[in-house]
């Protein structure tokens, strides 16, 4: 196979969006695009070689998978390896019980299903997670396991034929990406039938430059790169991925494949020499990233600065030339390494994997070595009450566990009085009336759904969508309720992931994302009220830059209180959601800072009582001082 130093090139301007967007640098909002582009390089370059050994007559699954495990094994397990000891020393036991969780996942190559299980890729919390980059590994293996077996079964019908099922799974893969975002985004990004269409266009690119030489063109080539930078640049964590839109760089990256060669500027520039480096070592560089990115992230509060990241950056791609020169480069083929025969690749692959395997089990199995960290009694107490309702996994509906409301939960009398509505930050303050009005034949009616903006009044046909005008038409309707508590996360619905939110304010999400949600609060508070009852909306509450634990364990108690974050930050936060108006004046509304906040500090704790039990929803102890502050300024105990 003839090689092309200008794909090299473009794989570097593929890592380098991928290293600059991890690192938070807001100008790369769209650099998450570049696994996709790496996903049809790889499908190009595979199957090229798998065409040739074809053609030869000298295909072999087990040489296949030799190849793959010289390349891939070495310098994953070399910078896993590495992690340990960081890991080890920083993360606080949730976090090394994931981490854990990910070596198990890893060791099959599969972290890109326990990650659709647990982890938004685009949420705050992914940040933290030294190994989330590998699931996009798990993808591509997933990918060649089938992939040679069934170029190998259909070989025999010729190579139009094999083309053309390469083209209809693939498009059958597109239009089910198309669906996924729709109906379930995270297994949308993260499993491999919504991605296998990108590693499909590749192998098409293969199958079509084997039999047909194809004129440089300068016209597409600088349209491809075009495409490519517009898709960092332009594109943001708002956009579905992957759907259609992921076409763009896809097939800028085709272009690419397909009429990049010498003569045109876009083969000038890729294969400039610092460039072409770059791509040499941007595997090595896209395993030591994240890690990087992570630890510095769990060691520096509140957050690194930039410049920290920019040099972490350029770390990344010195670490990439020492694995790449002294770890994956040895291993590439026999003569170059100890491991100089297939038997020997296997059995090390495999005596590695069970030794990562068996790491992340006991890791897992002893729920993240707590025992690594000694506690204060302070922290303890701190920990102990950064809980969540008992009811949180009954009451608490959610798109796998729908509650209709004539079956949601009651606290306290059967006959409620008293209807908490919204998303998951009314659970524990659902719960917390419950507990406070003990005594009282006030019940209080537990309505929440999980994820679930302000939805009422919208037609679409979304689970949260017909949960929410359910519920709301079965509140007004209700002769029971005098008092209806409404409260939703309203700042994540305006602002969007808050990535690199501390302490610059992240991007304002697109009206045409906002509006819909504060147009539905709005009718949700004004059609309740014009039922004739009191309705009360209560604000969030401050969200954190770090969960309670990681503030407690990394012992961020100053005067016995745990400074969360500067009030002046969250001020300027919440200033936009007030600009839209979205509460009327005509409703009773509660504000949690009062409580949560002084002048100049809103507080994740005090005096031992954990406000939160993770970044952003409020403990049970902490809820209870707001049902408090509701019961004082309401009047739910009049004629009582």
């Amino acid at each position: 196979m003839e090689y092309r130093k200008e794909i090299d090139g473009l794989r570097a301007v593929a890592v380098l969006p991928v290293i600059f967007f991890h690192a938070g640098f807001s100008l790369f909002s769209g650099g998450y695009i570049g696994v996709d582009v790496f996903f049809v390089i790889s499908g190009y370059l595979i199957t090229l070689i798998l065409i040739k050994d074809l053609d030869n007559n000298c295909f072999s699954i087990s040489k296949f998978y030799e190849r793959r495990a010289r390349r891939i094994l070495p310098a994953l397990f070399f910078v896993m390896l590495c992690c340990i000891p960081f890991a080890y020393a920083w993360m606080i036991p949730q976090q090394f019980k994931d981490f854990s969780q990910a070596f198990v996942a890893v060791s099959f190559f599969s972290s890109n299903i326990l990650f659709w299980a647990k982890e938004d890729y685009f949420a705050p919390s992914a940040e933290l997670n030294p190994l989330l980059h590998t699931w996009s590994l798990a993808v591509e293996e997933q990918f060649y396991i089938f992939f040679p077996i069934l170029l190998f079964a259909l070989w025999r019908f010729g190579k139009h034929p094999v083309f053309f099922v390469i083209f209809g799974l693939s498009c059958i893969s597109l239009l089910l990406s198309e669906w996924g975002w729709r109906n379930s985004p995270s297994a949308n990004f993260y499993l491999l039938p919504t991605r296998a269409w990108e590693l499909g266009i590749g192998a098409m690119c293969a199958f079509y430059m084997h039999k047909h030489t194809i004129k440089a063109s300068q016209t597409f080539s600088t349209l491809g790169l075009v495409l490519i930078f517009y898709s960092v640049f332009m594109f943001n964590e708002d956009i579905p991925f992957p759907s259609a839109y992921t076409l763009v760089p896809v097939l800028g990256t085709t272009m690419i494949i397909l009429f990049c060669s010498t003569g045109t500027l876009v083969h000038k520039f890729l294969s400039l020499k610092y460039v072409v480096g770059i791509g040499l070592v941007s595997y090595s560089a896209y395993l030591w990233h994240q890690p990087l990115m992570a630890f510095a992230r769990i060691k520096i509060y509140p957050h690194p600065h930039w410049t920290t990241m920019l040099a972490l950056c350029f770390i990344a791609l010195l670490l990439a030339y020492f694995s790449w020169r002294y770890v994956e480069r040895p291993f590439r083929t026999k003569d170059g390494s100890w491991i100089n025969s297939r038997v020997k690749v296997f059995s090390t692959a495999i005596a590695v994997s069970l030794a990562v395997f068996s790491f992340g089990l006991y890791g897992h199995l002893s729920n993240g070595m707590p025992d690594r960290i000694r506690l204060s009694e302070e922290q303890s107490s701190y920990l102990s009450t950064a809980t969540a309702s008992p009811m949180r996994s009954v009451c608490h509906a959610s798109s796998d566990h729908i509650i209709e409301p004539e079956d949601a939960c009651r606290y306290n009398n059967e006959s409620a009085a008293i209807a908490v509505f919204g998303d998951s930050h009314v659970v524990e303050l659902a719960y917390a009336l419950g507990e406070q009005v003990k005594g009282t034949d006030i019940g209080v009616a537990h309505f929440s759904f999980s994820g679930c903006a302000a939805s009422y009044g919208q037609a679409d046909s979304s689970t949260c969508s017909e949960w929410a005008n359910n519920t709301v038409n079965y509140i007004i309707e209700s002769d029971e309720f005098t008092h209806v508590i409404v409260s939703y996360r309203m700042a994540s619905k305006i602002w969007g992931t808050p990535r690199g939110v501390y302490p610059n304010l992240p991007r304002i999400r697109s009206e045409n994302k906002y509006k819909p949600i504060i147009d539905s609060l709005r009718s949700t508070l004004l059609d309740i009220a014009a039922s004739g009852k009191q309705v009360i909306y209560v604000d969030q509450a401050p969200e954190l830059p770090w969960s309670i634990q990681e503030l407690v364990y990394s012992d961020r108690i100053v005067n016995g209180s745990i400074h969360g974050l500067s009030r002046d930050w969250w001020d300027s936060f919440n200033t936009f959601f007030e600009n839209t108006y979205a509460v009327p004046e005509s409703i009773d509304r509660v504000h949690v800072d009062e409580i949560h906040c002084d002048d100049e500090v809103c507080y994740a704790g005090r005096e031992g009582t954990s406000f939160y039990f993770d970044e952003d929803h409020m403990s049970v102890e902490g809820a209870k001082r707001v049902a408090d502050l509701i019961i004082m300024e309401t009047d739910l105990f009049a004629g009582r």
